[in-house]
Formats: structure tokens, C-alpha cells, sequence
């Protein structure tokens, strides 16, 4: 290794081959289906028909993902390693919806109709539920209704969630050791009481700081332990359309919980966690990791066996708007269109014990977003102008609600907000004789960029890396149709 020619980067042959190499690996998913329903008129009410559908289904799931020969063995230098995953779930559900007319022609109650339907779901690799919705269907007066749904749902555990094979990465001993030198880190507020007794009770050290070689983590699935996600969804509303169908309005209120969410834990929450816990000796979350003797002044985190588990709920409630205006005219027809979302609460809990924060305003969860349309047609041509926008955010409240911090000891200012972004499009339509339809336009026609951000944001460069966000800046489209 002493040739000259290696040192500087050129090796012979023999020695790339050896050292460099491909490594492909290949994923087989696989699923079969079978499905059968019947529809109809029960019988008939006063105010209308009873209408049905009742059905069945069956569907199996097949996953293989088989990683490249070298990560299989772990000879890929620095890299992961991972094994094979592989599995397979059955899933037979029986289901099943009535539509009943309650009343019809009665003061502030033109009509009045429920709905209720039902599933029932087994999953042989987690168990059997049921899941259902009620729906309220109100017209009060003529082009007035007022909705309202509740519904429940679940989520059986995927097959790379249950079945992933052992899969092994690299955590540095900052990310992962809450004791490292607890005794200094709690005499400055960084650590709480409950964390400096428990890394005390587990015989670090009070001065230990050096923290080692990185640690080893280990991913699997979670056959066996996953139990389904389980969520509640509600919705009220109403529906205003104007008697010339000329305009159109809805308003939405939605709440919708999610809880057992299946998250996978990285290896900095399952050991702060685990000296987080009340219960130290007992937590079973101190069960999966390990740590060195000792030898050497070495007490960092060796081994840490993480994997997916039920753990997380979220909560989510807002307001959707829509309003529609369109009109004829004898120089064509226009048409508007308005979406609306206004978030009012967004939650997401990891641990029971986890801090709740309503990361509504926070990067990536704008309170207000929605999108405009204006459509004006003659003939067989269109012209379409459409706007997306987005509220601004900032993340200032985990600083202290200030935009200062401090860099090789001097005050200075970071960014940590986007302001209000709106992206434009315009696009053009025609159809011709023949069956042949285009569409050319073009897309932020301003060529707005997305908003720039300090390296202590989540980012891509010095730019705001959000689905919000448009990346690639403007671009010509176009489509041609031809149908026959």
C-alpha cells in the first residue's frame, strides 16, 4: 500500500476490482385481488327508496426484496448492511352500506337522509375489526344542505413494516448518549433531574465526555408486537349553490385522530427515552441497546436494536372552503374557482410522555394554503390562469422566539421563516376536428423561487425543501391528445 501511484488516488486494476464494484439489488412485490358486490333497492319509505350495496373481498400481499450480494455479506465499506425481507399477508373483508330517506317535503327540511355503512376486516397477520361511517345529509331549503359524516378506520401493518430483515447503520455517540458528561450538561439546564439519576444509576461517569467509536443500529420489522393504526374521522359542513347554479359555496370543519400510528424509533429516542423514564429499571426500552464496560474509560452506547412499533398519534383539524362562480356570456363562458384550507391544529405525539406541540405556523405547516382558477372559454378554446398559495411559517419558538444565535462566538442572524408564496400558471386548451385536443402552458410563470433559508433550516442549498415549494422554477408544457 506503500506504491505511490495508490497514494495518489490511481490504483492498478487488480486493486479495483477488488475494492470497487456495483451492487443491485431487486424487489418483487406481488398481490392478487378478488372482489364481489351486489347493489339494489330494499323496499321503499314514505320519503323515498332504501338503497344498498353489500360485498366481499379478497386480496393476498407478497413482498421480496432481496439486497445486492455485497450488502448481504456487509463488505460494503462504511455502508449499511441489510438481509432479506420477505412476506406475506391475507386480507378478506366483508362490507356493506344502506342509504335511508327519512323525510321529504317538510318545513326547513326538503329532504333529510342517513347513511351507514360497515367493514369488517381480517388480516392474518395482525387480527379482525370493524370499521364503520354515519353520514347526515340535510337540505334544508332548495340549493341548502348541511352534511355531516363520523367515521372510523385502520391500518394493518405493511409487509416491509412487519417482515424487514436486519438492517445496520452507524449513530455517533452525540446523537445517541444523553450522559454523556450528565453531571456538567445538568448543572446547565440541558438534561433534567430524572435523566442525570438515571445515567448516575447506570454507572456513567459524571465527567464522562469522551463518547468513543459511533454505535451500531439495527433495524428489523415488527412481526409479532405491531398491533393497526386506528383512526376517527368527523366532518360538518354545509353546500349553498344559487338557484342559477351560478355560484356555489361549502365550508368544512374536519377532526381527524390517529392513534398506535407504527413508526419506526431511531436510536437517540429509544435511549433518551429510556432515561427519560420514571421507571428506569423497569423501562423496556432500556432493554434495547447495550453499552461498553468501561475498559479504556469507554462507557459509549454499542449496540442498539431499534425497529417499528406502535407508539406515535397525531391529530389534525381544519377548515376546507370552496366557492365556485361561472357564467355565460355572449363573448363566452367564465368560470372561478376557490380552494381554501385552513389549518387549525396539527399534532403529532411520538411517546405518551412527548411534549404536544401544534406545528401549525411551523415550517412545512403553513396555517393557510389553497389554490385560484379562472377559466375563461369560447367555443372550442380555453384559457386558464391559476394561483397556489401558501401562508408564511417560521420556526423561531425552538430558538427562543428569536431569530439570533451564535457563530464561532460572535451574535449573529439567521433566517428561519418563509414568507407569504404564491406560484403562477397559465395554461392554454383546443380541441380540433377529428378527435385531436392540445394543451400548451406554462408553469410559475414568474419564475418565483422558493424562499431562502439559513443552514440552520431544512433545506437543499440556501432554498426552502418543502412540498409547498416549487424547485425548478418555470417550464414549458404541453400535451396532445388524439382519441378514436
Amino acid at each position: 500500500m506503500d506504491n505511490p501511484n495508490f497514494l495518489a488516488g490511481n490504483p492498478s486494476q487488480e486493486v479495483r476490482d477488488f475494492i470497487f464494484g456495483e451492487d443491485i439489488g431487486n424487489t418483487i412485490y406481488k398481490q392478487q385481488t378478488l372482489d364481489a358486490y351486489i347493489t339494489g333497492d330494499l323496499f321503499d319509505l314514505p320519503a323515498g327508496t332504501v338503497g344498498s350495496a353489500f360485498g366481499l373481498s379478497i386480496q393476498k400481499d407478497e413482498i421480496e426484496d432481496t439486497p445486492g450480494k455485497h450488502t448481504l455479506e456487509g463488505n460494503s465499506w462504511g455502508l449499511t448492511g441489510a438481509g432479506i425481507t420477505a412476506g406475506s399477508q391475507i386480507t378478506r373483508a366483508v362490507y356493506g352500506e344502506v342509504k335511508v330517506p327519512v323525510v321529504k317535503d317538510l318545513f326547513l327540511m326538503n329532504s333529510l337522509d342517513l347513511s351507514a355503512s360497515f367493514r369488517w376486516t381480517d388480516v392474518n397477520t395482525y387480527g379482525n375489526d370493524t370499521t364503520y361511517k354515519l353520514g347526515l345529509n340535510w337540505e334544508v331549503l332548495e340549493g341548502f344542505n348541511i352534511r355531516a359524516n363520523r367515521g372510523s378506520s385502520f391500518r394493518s401493518p405493511a409487509l416491509y413494516e412487519l417482515y424487514l430483515a436486519n438492517q445496520s447503520g452507524f449513530g455517533g455517540q452525540l446523537a445517541v448518549d444523553p450522559c454523556l458528561n450528565w453531571s456538567e450538561e445538568f448543572a446547565a439546564g440541558n438534561i433534567t433531574q430524572t435523566v442525570a439519576n438515571n445515567c448516575q444509576a447506570d454507572g456513567i461517569p459524571a465527567d464522562y465526555a469522551l463518547g468513543g467509536s459511533s454505535a451500531t443500529i439495527y433495524t428489523s420489522g415488527g412481526e409479532g408486537r405491531l398491533k393497526a393504526e386506528t383512526a376517527v374521522t368527523e366532518t360538518i359542513g354545509f353546500v349553498w349553490r344559487s338557484p342559477e347554479d351560478t355560484y356555489a359555496l361549502s365550508i368544512d370543519y374536519y377532526n381527524i385522530s390517529i392513534d398506535d400510528e407504527v413508526t419506526s424509533l431511531s436510536g437517540g429516542d429509544i435511549t433518551s427515552q429510556c432515561y427519560e423514564s420514571k421507571d428506569f429499571a423497569n423501562e423496556p426500552l432500556c432493554d434495547l441497546f447495550t453499552r461498553r464496560d468501561g475498559s479504556n474509560n469507554d462507557y459509549g452506547i454499542d449496540e442498539i436494536y431499534s425497529g417499528y412499533v406502535n407508539v406515535a398519534s397525531q391529530n389534525a383539524r381544519g377548515v376546507d372552503y370552496n366557492f365556485t362562480y361561472q357564467d355565460m356570456f355572449d363573448f363566452g363562458s367564465i368560470r372561478f374557482r376557490l380552494e381554501h384550507t385552513m389549518q387549525i391544529e396539527r399534532t403529532y405525539q411520538l411517546f405518551e410522555n412527548s411534549e404536544l406541540n401544534n406545528e401549525v405556523g411551523e415550517m412545512g405547516e403553513p396555517k393557510h394554503v389553497g389554490n385560484a382558477s379562472l377559466t375563461y372559454s369560447w367555443d372550442d378554446y380555453s384559457l386558464t390562469w391559476t394561483a397556489n398559495y401558501f401562508d408564511s411559517t417560521n420556526d423561531y419558538e425552538y430558538n427562543n422566539d428569536s431569530n439570533l444565535t451564535t457563530y464561532r462566538g460572535e451574535e449573529v442572524r439567521f433566517v428561519g421563516e418563509t414568507r407569504w408564496t404564491t406560484y403562477h400558471t397559465l395554461s392554454g386548451s383546443a380541441n380540433f376536428s377529428g378527435g385531436w385536443s392540445a394543451t400548451m402552458g406554462v408553469a410559475n410563470l414568474f419564475d418565483k423561487e422558493p424562499p431562502r433559508l439559513s443552514s440552520t433550516e431544512f433545506q437543499v442549498g440556501n432554498a426552502a425543501l418543502y412540498s409547498q415549494y416549487d424547485s425548478i422554477g418555470r417550464r414549458v408544457f404541453a400535451n396532445v391528445t388524439y382519441e378514436f
